[in-house]
């Protein structure tokens, strides 16, 4: 049935819904305090890592990192649609879904994006079936019919996409979604011309935009999908949809280089691979990758770049290696990647490959040893201390005691005096992370997975703030802050400060005024409820983060004041800077000038 699941009956249906019974009936769960415990079914593990809690209707593996609420298990678990979770929910439930009609005026303002998409991947498709040229490179590259169907290659021609959408589809839509851009007189042109389209889909299954490549001469080869609300290329991973479709339970994915590997691999048989759009693996595609899988391989070309990129990617992958995590770094024999080397070699080949590839920790010595000769002393020294401030940022203590024997065993220095360097670095990140929050910060243990906001300066942004320390300062801040609205939606949030902030500009001042408004609305609010607000929201992958973050706090007046405290700086941070806005401005109307008098009165309260 078309149309929009109210939220309304979303969160009926959660109140109703149990995730203990949920999770038992496919998972043997043993009590473990006020919690549940069990070996996660989604990475294979022998001692229990993946804990349910019935007071936040919220599950959360600390092995692998995946998180989320009664439907986001069923999703994750079953393979199923969004839709599809809570029909099955409903019927266990004894509930009807109801449906928005399509000119309800709640509905999803993305909605015509997403269908936009849609018309275009369809297009896309028709276009190529009569384009013989487009045809035989796929069939020279080893692309079948099935291959091309699967993940729904398409040709993008010269022109004809604009007259075949503008029917349904306003110019602003299409510029919207990504699929046209203004001229500089106003007029539209289509962005992808005369390329091979490789639809970009996201875990339920809607495309959120395109990869194109050409397949004459010409710049750029690839084009991708601009930013845009339903499109963010950080946090987007191409062939995930897929591979989880064609895997009932993927334990291992397989990170390459671009969207023709992920296809040309699922056409010999692996369907274990994807791929980042355009940009360099982040810490934001690791969440994305982990919340699916234990196991990562990262795969590099042999070449400088490629071993370039494979450093990069390993400063982004410490951090987030906890428990049962683990990546792997694979480096191709120069020439080659994975799309030449299976057409000529074979899938068994391909697979032998991965078996050796390598640990992190030996792809870390690797690459330090190719920057710093080990055979002398200064060479020796050169490659500790590089070593050394990698892993300082490993988060996991058992990880980075491994790391540093390692290191020591490396450089023929004891172990003892890399542990004073890693001290001397944690004692000045603390000296940091004191002068950013000076309220309560002793007496809370400090923050032990990635993403934790354990304290306001806790480590991973929003991802909306600005760059430099100040914004990371910021994003620290609001992880605090909504990690424990989030966790504890039962204490006292309506607050004047709070309130204030949440009307402030900004991406996060208007997440803090969903959750309020959340809050206003349920008399009895969880964990699940507010969270499945956010589904559609583009940081909805980092809330479940925070959702599911170890806050250590102890005490409910502990956590309600680390997040006031929080909440006060962002605020005073805020009306400086409003302050600063309005001074420089020149003359004030008597509107300005209220807010000014408002905003001085709360930095000096």
């Amino acid at each position: 049935m078309a149309g929009r699941i109210p939220q309304a009956f979303i969160d009926e249906l959660l109140e109703r819904t149990d995730i203990v019974e949920v999770v038992r009936r496919r998972v043997s769960l043993k009590k473990a305090g006020s919690e549940y415990a069990a070996c996660c079914p989604f990475h294979g593990e022998k001692t229990p890592s993946f804990y349910v809690s019935p007071q936040k209707q919220f599950y959360h593996c600390f092995g692998c990192g995946v998180h989320g609420t009664a439907i986001g298990f069923l999703m994750d678990y079953e393979n199923l649609s969004f839709p599809e979770a809570v029909e099955q929910l409903a019927e266990q439930a004894g509930l009807e879904v109801p449906r928005e009609h399509d000119d309800s005026p709640r509905q999803d303002a993305t909605a015509p994006l997403y269908a936009a998409l849609e018309a275009a991947a369809d297009y896309f498709v028709r276009q190529l079936r009569e384009t013989p040229r487009a045809v035989d490179y796929l069939k020279n590259r080893g692309i079948d019919g099935a291959t091309a169907r699967d993940f729904r290659l398409g040709w993008a021609p010269a022109s004809g996409l604009l007259q075949a959408l503008s029917d349904r589809f306003s110019p602003q839509q299409l510029v919207d979604a990504g699929l046209a851009a203004r001229r500089d007189n106003g007029d539209l042109r289509e962005r992808f011309r005369s390329r091979i389209m490789f639809p970009i889909r996201d875990r339920r299954g809607r495309i959120t935009g395109f990869g194109g490549r050409l397949i004459d001469d010409g710049e750029p080869k690839y084009l991708n999908s601009p930013e845009s609300t339903i499109f963010h290329k950080g946090q987007t991973v191409y062939g995930l949809h897929e591979a989880r479709r064609a895997q009932t339970r993927l334990d291992h994915l397989v990170v390459v280089e671009g969207y023709m590997d992920v296809v040309a691999l699922a056409r010999s048989g692996y369907h274990r691979a994807v791929a980042c759009m355009g940009t360099a693996l982040g810490r934001s595609h690791f969440d994305v990758l982990f919340r699916q899988v234990g196991r990562l391989t990262l795969c590099f070309d042999g070449d400088a770049a490629g071993r370039r990129a494979a450093s990069r990617a390993l400063e982004q992958a410490l951090p987030v290696i906890q428990g049962m995590r683990e990546v792997r770094f694979l480096f191709l024999p120069e020439g080659d990647d994975p799309d030449s080397l299976v057409r000529r070699e074979g899938l068994a080949a391909w697979e032998r490959l991965l078996d050796q590839a390598l640990p992190l920790s030996e792809a870390l010595i690797r690459l330090l040893r190719e920057e710093h000769a080990t055979e002398t002393a200064e060479g020796r020294t050169h490659f500790a201390h590089a070593a050394v401030r990698l892993i300082a940022t490993a988060r996991d203590p058992l990880f980075r005691e491994l790391l540093c024997e390692r290191v020591a065993e490396e450089s023929h220095l004891p172990r003892e005096r890399l542990e004073e360097q890693l001290q001397a670095a944690a004692s000045a990140d603390a000296g940091s992370a004191r002068n950013a929050t000076p309220a309560s910060r002793d007496n809370a243990p400090p923050s032990r997975g990635p993403d934790m906001a354990t304290r306001p300066p806790a480590s991973a942004p929003s991802g909306s703030e600005p760059a430099g320390a100040g914004g990371r300062r910021s994003s620290s801040l609001w992880a605090a802050l909504l990690a424990r609205i989030l966790q504890h939606p039962e204490l006292d949030w309506d607050t004047p400060a709070l309130r204030e902030l949440a009307a402030a500009s900004g991406e996060a001042s208007g997440t803090l005024g969903r959750l309020l408004e959340a809050l206003d609305e349920q008399p009895r609010p969880d964990t699940a409820r507010l969270l499945e607000r956010f589904r559609d929201h583009p940081r909805f992958e980092r809330l479940l983060s925070l959702a599911g973050a170890d806050l250590q706090d102890g005490k409910d007046e502990m956590t309600r004041q680390v997040a006031l405290d929080a909440a006060n700086q962002l605020l005073r941070r805020h009306c400086r800077e409003r302050i600063r806005e309005l001074t420089a401005s020149g003359a004030l109307d008597a509107e300005q000038r209220s807010e000014l008098a408002r905003l001085t009165s709360i930095l000096q309260g």
